[in-house]
């Protein structure tokens, strides 16, 4: 009779060096962009404060660019739990309102990383995220847009697509704005951003 033994697998017990390095170097390039924008961000100011050399910061990331995009990965989730007004039937503007402080609460909490997609972006897998994030809120909106005609509940008029982009720009702009708006400016911004999506979709602002 044969006995089989097997040697236990060695499991982590916690982060291992390297992931305590990345880790610094996303929380230094985060503080660094709190006073600068990312064309002004470099790679030996990121391994500064850090506290690691040049050479340790290329062994995790290939560019400063990279470290955005790294910082960004987190996020795809952060923003698809604000998404469930998205899936509703109607105006439900207390949704809408809930949607939109949710969306403001992720973007003041990372407002140094979403700032760096804003303007001219030229590292590729930065600009496929904000792509994929700006069509992923759009598809599902202008869908909404189409379910609440068909339900006779939204107005006609301009076409879906164009009309879920238009929002789209709006928020993005206002979002900007009110990750730095704190308490009644903040409560003020939500309240005029869903009163104005609001009347863009539905032709007036319905109360909850």
């Amino acid at each position: 009779m044969t006995t089989e033994t097997t040697t236990p697998v060695r499991r982590r017990g916690g982060p291992t060096k390297g992931d305590q390095r990345e880790a610094q170097i996303l929380e230094a390039a985060r503080g660094l962009l709190s006073d600068r924008s990312v064309n002004d961000l470099t790679v030996d100011a990121i391994a500064k404060a850090a506290g690691v050399s040049r050479t340790a910061f290329y062994f995790y990331f290939p560019t400063k660019h990279a470290v955005v995009a790294a910082m960004l990965d987190g996020l795809w989730e952060e923003f698809g739990t604000t998404h469930a007004w998205l899936a509703s039937t109607g105006p439900a503007p207390a949704d809408l309102r809930e949607h939109h402080r949710q969306t403001a609460a992720v973007w003041q909490e990372h407002r140094e990383i979403l700032t760096c997609t804003m303007g001219p972006v030229g590292y590729e897998p930065l600009v496929e995220w904000v792509e994929k994030a700006r069509a992923r809120y759009d598809q599902a909106l202008a869908a909404k847009i189409r379910r609440d005609r068909a339900a006779g509940l939204a107005t006609d008029g301009i076409d879906a697509d164009a009309l879920a982009d238009m929002v789209s720009d709006l928020r993005t702009a206002r979002f900007r704005v009110m990750a730095r708006l704190t308490g009644a400016e903040l409560e003020k911004g939500l309240d005029e951003l869903t009163e104005v999506v609001l009347r863009m979709v539905y032709g007036s602002a319905p109360q909850a």
